[in-house]
């Protein structure tokens, strides 16, 4: 049975990066709307869940990144992604820019060991230890989907190191889901201020994304920083994206450290918060939650700019 599993999870992860390296000539619009209308009638994994959250972020930006670097992957560049999980974004741009090198970072070793492109290098560490490279050697460094993983103090040496290792005229860019919901109904709103509550007892500030342009501006040799900010309704009244990000939502709600935590947090038995998490899924149905997605890029000063 396990074997069965086994493979039966491989062949849907072969399909997923199939997808990932399929029709060059199609548009970048048509490519996410397939892989959407695939996800939706497919039975997945919980990591096939974060590569279609790859690909539903590419939808909402139209892009897998919003600094100017196009011109230089082309060309040939070197490029790094911190916690990088099971390797969705370098995945998917390793096989676009076959000149350039890409490295991907993360504590948890659930990227993939052995089928990978040539030009891409995978590294168990973890980066509040630091980044075991040296001065001004990426192109573009970046970070997505980490804003509860470190506490502040954590975030600034985080941002302190990607700014160390990228070189000047390189670029620095952080996406992710920005804390808050718009209308909220009443089992979304308990779950999630939950949810919350349990990340501020371990020191995380989860509004720290909201103000990270302004945690940027601290750093002396960085240029502007830009903000873009795209929005989504969570459930079926949000369309293709909305159902998608729904069952992300739900996913990770279901996790069973997830549901010992916030069950624990609410006060409730785990059986009372599974109940919820049915419930959620119906009251998706009669509400607008609005979701924020943010991404930051900034450009590290060339060297006679910072004197």
């Amino acid at each position: 049975m396990g074997n069965k599993n086994s493979n039966l999870k491989n062949k849907r992860s072969s399909l997923l990066v199939n997808k990932i390296q399929n029709d060059k000539i199609e548009s970048e619009q048509e490519k996410q709307e397939k892989l959407l209308d695939y996800y939706l009638r497919t039975d997945i994994s919980n990591i096939e869940i974060s590569h279609m959250y790859h690909f539903l972020r590419n939808c909402l930006f139209q892009s897998s990144f919003s600094s100017p670097i196009k011109d230089k992957l082309v060309e040939g560049c070197k490029v790094l992604d911190i916690g990088c999980g099971p390797g969705t974004w370098l995945l998917d741009l390793s096989n676009k820019y076959e000149n350039s090198y890409f490295f991907g970072i993360d504590f948890k070793p659930v990227f993939p060991q052995q089928i990978k492109p040539n030009n891409l290098k995978f590294i168990e560490a973890d980066v509040t230890d630091g980044l075991s490279f040296q001065d001004n050697e990426f192109d573009f460094t970046r970070a997505e989907s980490m804003n509860f993983m470190f506490t502040p103090d954590q975030w600034n040496f985080v941002l302190s190191e990607l700014i160390r290792v990228t070189k000047p005229g390189g670029y620095i860019e952080i996406s992710d889901r920005r804390n808050g919901y718009v209308g909220r109904g009443p089992i979304f709103r308990e779950m999630t201020d939950a949810i919350w509550a349990s990340f501020t007892k371990r020191d995380i500030d989860v509004k720290f994304i909201n103000s990270l342009d302004s945690k940027f501006k601290s750093h002396s040799n960085i240029g502007e920083v830009h903000r873009i900010e795209k929005k989504l309704i969570v459930g079926p009244n949000g369309g293709k994206i909305g159902l998608v990000f729904q069952d992300v939502v739900i996913s990770h709600l279901n996790i069973k450290l997830t549901s010992k935590v916030i069950s624990e947090e609410m006060g409730i038995s785990e059986e009372e918060y599974k109940d919820l998490v049915v419930r959620l899924v119906e009251e998706f149905k009669r509400t607008n939650v609005e979701c924020s997605h943010i991404r930051f890029w900034t450009q590290k000063q060339l060297l006679e700019e910072q004197s």
